[in-house]
């Protein structure tokens, strides 16, 4: 080791010290214990890695221990050392081994991974000096001749000789040959490069050569593979060379048979020059794997090889490649076979038989995976290649293909290729690569990934949820899940890349599920689907013909009654998004959850151009809707400002006071979501305040409000929002997926609706004195789902089934291309007679949601400002026909009154009223006096309440028997003393 420094006179006898001291011993000589690779941009921004570190390297030939030994850090010009770290004492370093030693995990950078120990060091990135010293104390002047090794970089005025390159944030100083090289040079011995991820102790080992003269080895130029094609046959050139001797021998060493071997063998015309062989793949070897091991020979004795794959190609038929099994009995095998292009794609073309050979066992298609260069449809071609059996993620099976072309050869062209009829349900496995054209119209069943992967999902029919329609686990449920994923094909758009444009859309902007394609014709693909899994895939060939079977309805159908409710979910409508701000324009605002506030829990819009399109979707929804009472799921949990400011944009839409908030009770959940009710006060009135149920098994708590009509007739609405199926993560026993169709956290599920059951129900029916409640919400329960029978079996009666059913499918929801309802209306017994229909308005799941609110990053934005896609669950609408709680029993009576007299004393009027039941049957009380039309500015004493706006009395008797009569006094205060006039009415009932 020579160290140079630029350092005062008086320094020169440390220098000496040190150079006297570098000759002490350890296990092995010392100056076989190196410093291999230094890196000090750990705590930097634009770090590569997250720790500065130092690597050790035995470049030695015996064991090396490190007790006793240290590591030393001093800046580039510092005068003495100013951190050291002491390293284990009970690790001896074999040879060839390393050792990794790094500081503390800093914020930037990549993580380097396992280290071998730790140091808190602090290097720095440019210029630094680090020294490995044979003590376990920090460096002084008396104590540097027990330094190892050292390493200056950069501006350091200390190194070995002169100073390694300059390293920095990405780059690192790395001593050459793996660490083997140690000439005392720093400047030579180290270069200054892109960093690596350091070697540590579990390295393989890298034994350095012993120095001296260095003996140059055979470098042989072979193939690693090569292809051939059975009756064609193929050569390839071999070569070698040796810089200190000539190669004079090429031979095969094994592998080789009859029609392969070495053909002009040319010995190298002396040392550094080439010998050279081909390598002769006759016409007549037969199809097969062949590994041949080539042999290379000096006139020095010394020897070296290369191993050749050589794949022979045998001529097979497409049916006879893919055969009648789920895989190719020659997967991973080099087969040549022909074939007419019936169509490109992104990632390469599909190929089929001419004849195909009759049997419907065996696809007549194949994919050919690469390049699509040169060949066009029609073309007739020979492929030479790697028959695999490609598996997408999360597949269940593997599709036959071809990869790695070795040759392709165009045969012909202007051939044409009738298209095989498929009528589903079918097993699609028989037609895999095929061009086939569907002969039965096929209708869309999901779109949820048009816009990002152009795919729209196909079946036979409309594919329900199977736990929508049957009990779960049941033999029906698991026979209706078996047809459905026997009955499915999925339309791609043949590009495999997010699209500029988004296909398939009508005129109108959308294409819903539940619209038909027919005669649709292309090639079936196998690949992975949106959402998970994988599909056959239809890339079409002829452009697909789309009918619009599912017509948009600009409003909800439903028969008419005297109260609509709705129950809509309104998609995390929320009034601070994700970005920090506000509808108001505030910034640095958040959203809770629990205890926590942070724009990270926000959901819904991510700004407010996001949020002006989220809420012009849903203000012209619940428009549409009409209803007289509304509940609402996935509002922003932050008291009533945003169902109040929703009610506000309503109101500015369809009129002033057209809604209000029903206040929020004091329980509305730990969750950022809640469920809220808005209504019309015009139609329906409050009685009493909201309840709910903050128990913890409710993360978002149900809520009650009890409602009177114009007629008197009043309900209990009660709004809910289950816990969800998805969101796996910690659920077990009754929680985890147990594979019947009901998703994750079902018992959460069911414990909610017992409770529901059990406490919360009873307690809304006993503040309303009422029996009279529905159910509505986000169950996220299918029809036939345990929460849902659980209530069914407490008597809450199914309005869906009892409405919807019979009209065809009932789906609120559509998910992975299958159909259901987690949108519930459930009817008490006594309110259920008053139900007078049902109806789900489908603005919402059939569209794609390509179409919602969100901003994306594509070439399209096919957002229009209108009632479609305002969220991913339809409304539901229930119509009740209340019954009136009184009626007008007048004509049944004669109705007399006496003169109106005034009291002088008192100032008051007086008079009497004699009501006499002129039919045959008694009427039932209570009896109800309204006085109609009373003189403006005259007031009825003693009234018992008021009915539209009059005054009226109960009457003391509880009935009036037939021709029996009642009368009553009636006392009026007149300050203006004004002619008193009004029309009596009778009222059987309650107001």
């Amino acid at each position: 080791m020579h160290v140079a420094m630029n350092t005062p006179a008086g320094r020169l006898t440390v220098l000496a010290a040190l150079l006297a001291g570098l000759s002490g011993s350890a296990l092995a000589a010392p100056a076989d214990l190196v410093i291999s690779h230094v890196y000090g941009g750990g705590a930097s921004a634009g770090a590569t890695y997250n720790r500065d570190f130092i690597e050790l390297f035995n470049r030695g030939s015996e064991d090396i221990s490190l007790k006793g030994k240290s590591l030393q850090y001093a800046s580039a010009t510092g005068t003495t050392w100013s951190s050291f770290g002491v390293l284990p004492e009970t690790v001896t370093l074999k040879p060839g081994q390393y050792f990794l030693v790094a500081g503390n995990v800093q914020s930037a950078g990549a993580d380097i991974g396992a280290i071998d120990h730790n140091w808190a060091m602090s290097l720095a990135a440019t210029a630094g000096r680090v020294a490995l010293a044979n003590t376990t104390s920090k460096l002084t002047d008396a104590t540097e001749n027990t330094i190892i090794d050292l390493v200056g970089y950069g501006a350091a005025n200390r190194s070995e000789t002169a100073p390694a390159p300059a390293p920095s944030t990405t780059t690192s100083v790395q001593r050459l040959a793996a660490g083997c090289t140690d000439t005392d040079n720093n400047a030579a011995d180290f270069t200054a490069a892109a960093v690596f991820l350091p070697r540590r102790s579990d390295t393989p080992l890298n034994a350095c050569k012993p120095s001296g003269p260095v003996v140059q080895e055979i470098v042989a130029t072979c193939p690693t593979s090569l292809q051939a094609e059975q009756g064609v046959g193929t050569t390839a050139l071999l070569s070698a060379r040796d810089g200190d001797s000539s190669v004079n021998s090429i031979v095969i060493e094994s592998g080789g048979v009859a029609g392969i071997g070495l053909e002009n063998v040319v010995a190298a015309s002396g040392a550094g020059a080439d010998a050279s062989a081909t390598l002769r793949v006759g016409a007549s070897v037969a199809a097969g794997s062949y590994a041949l091991r080539i042999g290379f020979g000096n006139n020095d004795g010394q020897s070296a090889s290369c191993s050749i794959a050589v794949r022979v190609a045998g001529q097979l038929t497409i049916p006879q490649i893919q055969g009648s099994e789920p895989k190719s009995a020659y997967n991973n095998t080099v087969q040549t076979t022909q074939g007419v292009v019936t169509a490109l794609v992104g990632s390469g073309f599909f190929i089929q038989d001419q004849n195909g050979d009759g049997n419907p066992a065996t696809s007549d298609g194949i994919f050919v995976f690469g390049s699509s260069a040169g060949v066009a449809v029609g073309d007739l071609v020979r492929v030479t290649g790697t028959v695999t059996e490609y598996t997408p993620s999360g597949a269940t099976r593997s599709y036959t293909e071809f990869k790695d072309i070795g040759a392709l050869t165009k045969l012909g062209s202007g051939i044409s290729i009738a298209p095989t009829n498929v009528e589903m349900p079918t097993d699609l496995a028989r037609f895999e690569g095929m061009l086939v054209r569907f002969t039965t119209p096929l209708t869309v069943n999901g779109n949820a990934y048009l816009g990002e992967r152009g795919e729209l999902t196909l079946s036979a029919g409309r594919r329900e949820i199977p736990t929508n329609r049957y009990v779960p686990g049941s033999a029906e449920a698991r026979a209706q899940a078996a047809a459905n994923a026997a009955n499915i094909v999925v339309l791609d758009d043949g590009i495999f890349t997010t699209p500029t444009t988004i296909p398939y859309l009508f005129a109108d902007g959308t294409v819903r599920s539940g619209d038909t394609v027919d005669d649709l014709t292309g090639v079936l693909d196998f690949g992975a689907i949106g959402g998970g899994g994988a599909a056959f895939k239809l890339q079409p060939t002829a452009t697909p013909r789309f009918s619009r079977t599912n017509e948009r309805l600009p409003a909800p159908q439903v028969a008419a009654g005297n109260v609509r409710v709705a129950s809509a979910n309104v998609l995390n409508f929320f009034t601070t998004f994700t970005d920090g701000s506000d509808a108001w324009g505030r910034t640095g605002q958040g959203c809770k959850i629990g205890s926590t506030t942070s724009k990270s829990n926000c959901r819904g819009a991510d700004n407010m151009a996001e949020f002006v399109r989220q809420r012009d979707k849903i203000v012209n929804s619940l428009a549409a809707i009409n209803a007289d009472v509304v509940g609402l799921m996935e509002i922003q949990n932050n008291d009533d400002i945003a169902v109040g400011y929703l009610v506000d944009q309503l109101n500015g839409k369809m009129g002033a006071g057209t809604y209000a908030v029903v206040p929020k009770p004091a329980a509305t959940g730990t969750d950022a979501i809640r469920v809220a009710m808005i209504y019309k006060p015009n139609a329906v009135s409050l009685v009493g305040s909201a309840l709910s149920d903050g128990n913890a098994i409710n993360n978002r708590a149900p809520i009650a409000q009890t409602f009177k009509a114009g007629n008197g007739g009043k309900f209990s609405l009660v709004v809910n929002h289950l816990k969800s199926k998805g969101g796996c993560g910690g659920s077990s026993g009754g929680d985890a997926d147990s594979g019947d169709g009901q998703g994750c956290w079902n018992a959460t599920r069911v414990t909610q609706v017992e409770r529901l059951r059990d406490t919360f129900l009873p307690q809304v029916k006993a503040a309303a004195n009422d029996a009279d409640v529905l159910i509505v919400g986000d169950m996220n329960a299918y029809g036939m789902e345990d929460p849902i029978r659980v209530l069914n079996a407490a008597g809450y009666e199914n309005q869906i089934e009892r409405f919807v059913r019979p009209n065809g499918t009932p789906y609120s929801y559509v998910f992975g291309g299958e159909s259901g309802y987690l949108d519930h209306a459930l009817a008490s017994t006594s309110l259920a007679a008053q139900v007078a229909g049902v109806t789900e308005w489908h603005n919402n799941a059939d569209e794609p949601e390509a179409i919602d609110y969100n901003i994306e990053a594509t070439g399209q934005d096919p957002y229009v400002a209108n009632p479609y896609r305002a969220s991913d669950h339809d409304p539901v609408v229930v119509s009740l026909n209340l019954a009136a709680t009184y009626a007008d029993v007048t004509a049944s009576t004669t109705i007399a009154r006496s003169g109106i007299t005034l009291n002088r004393v008192s100032g008051k009027y007086t008079g009497t009223v004699t009501i006499t039941n002129k039919s045959a049957a008694a009427l039932n009380g209570p009896l109800q006096l309204v006085l109609q039309g009373l003189t403006a500015g005259v007031t009825l004493d003693g009234k018992s309440g008021d009915q539209g706006g009059a005054p009226y009395l109960t009457l003391p008797n509880a009935s009036l028997a037939a021709g029996a009569s009642v009368t009553v006094t009636t006392t009026f205060t007149n300050p203006s003393k004004t002619s008193i006039g009004y029309t009596p009415t009778l009222f059987s009932g309650t107001f």
